[in-house]
């Protein structure tokens, strides 16, 4: 297996990410997770892509990391997030991609969502999180509401508005600033980090 040097290719620069396959070093950039995609999954696609971004540095020590042996594990379920990672990493179409589902959300966000992902190669895993305090409480608040049968227009326009100033501000900050890794011990396809409890699906 070829090996690229991570100080000659960057693993990521502004919107784009690196990561070798098949022995190429591929150059992914975010327009292209955002194909298929309307204005009302653009947040999920930021913050599932901007992850992955960080991904691409916490895994790419000497060499670029590679989609060879990738596992991913996602705390959120959500639909933009789940192309972004496989957009990035191909783990879904590998089917080396467990989603935790929440037991009271079937693919959609609510409250109790995670936003936070497990990306394993052979070596290590790392615990990529946004920052604790990025979605403000509000934003959990009226998706909650969202799923009653008292939501109106108005409460749906506001939910949206809050998406656009969310994906702006993840781009305009240094990733470092909005998320966190942590280092464990490698995964192996369909297991989930000790400690997290919720219902899985292997993709």
């Amino acid at each position: 297996m070829a090996k690229f040097s991570s100080s000659q290719y960057k693993p990521t620069e502004g919107v784009i990410v690196r990561i070798v396959d098949n022995d190429e070093v591929l150059t992914i950039d975010y327009q292209g997770s955002m194909t298929n995609h309307t204005s009302s999954l653009w947040w999920g696609t930021a913050v599932g892509y901007r992850a992955m971004q960080m991904a691409s540095t916490a895994l790419s020590d000497e060499y670029l990391w590679s989609r060879d042996h990738l596992i991913v594990v996602s705390g959120h379920p959500g639909p933009g997030v789940l192309d972004s990672l496989n957009y990035v990493t191909a783990c879904a179409d590998k089917k080396r991609i467990t989603v935790m589902q929440n037991p009271n959300c079937v693919n959609r966000c609510n409250s109790e969502m995670k936003f936070e992902w497990w990306i394993s190669d052979k070596e290590k895993t790392a615990h990529v999180k946004l920052r604790e305090d990025f979605v403000p409480l509000e934003f959990y608040q009226l998706i909650d509401h969202l799923m009653n049968d008292d939501s109106t227009d108005e409460d749906q326009r506001r939910f949206e508005l809050f998406k656009v100033n969310l994906s702006t501000r993840l781009w305009v900050a240094a990733l470092d600033d909005n998320f966190t890794v942590q280092y464990s011990d490698p995964l192996n396809v369909g297991e989930i980090p000790s400690g997290h409890e919720w219902s899985l699906e292997t993709a």
